[in-house]
């Protein structure tokens, strides 16, 4: 999802500049875990998306459409 070669602190706001390291580690785990659940997301959605469209094909079959 994100580009590798961009460096983590260009992508988020500047809020981050002022947390300690404590908090940065934390965020570095949550990042990674909202990463992980919009791919999870987006291949779900993609499913979806497949078996709709077979079912649309079939429904227009079904009608005498193609």
């Amino acid at each position: 999802m994100t580009n590798q070669s961009v460096q983590p602190s260009e992508l988020h706001s500047n809020w981050r500049n002022f947390s300690n390291s404590e908090e940065l580690q934390r965020l570095e785990v949550l990042d990674e875990r909202i990463d992980r659940k919009k791919r999870s997301l987006d291949e779900t959605i993609s499913e979806r998306q497949k078996i709709m469209n077979r079912s649309i094909r079939r429904m227009r079959r079904a009608q005498g459409k193609t």
